[in-house]
């Protein structure tokens, strides 16, 4: 299956979007390139496959949870414009 340029040309005025011909030929080409990548997997054994994560083998850098102790109410309050009780205020948007 392709997508061709009249295709793309038709979604892009659904979209109200103008295209000159070259983003027209890239959007084509690109949304071409997809397609193949879909249908290279729904085409092919991928069962035996190891999955993988990421490319480049990298794995997620993430810092311990380590219990430390709040920043003080007073002190997380300081700095707004109207507060009550322990909240901040703010303008009411939704009737």
């Amino acid at each position: 299956m392709e997508i061709s340029r009249e295709e793309i040309l038709k979604a892009a005025q659904d979209a109200r979007l103008e295209l000159t011909p070259e983003e027209a030929a890239n959007l084509e080409s690109t949304a071409n390139d997809i397609i193949q990548g879909a249908d290279f997997l729904a085409n092919n054994e991928l069962e035996a496959l190891e999955a993988t994560f990421s490319p480049f083998g990298q794995q997620n850098m993430v810092r311990d949870d380590n219990i430390a102790s709040s920043l003080p109410l007073e002190k997380a309050l300081a700095n707004a414009p109207e507060t009550e009780a322990a909240y901040i205020l703010v303008p009411k948007i939704i009737e």
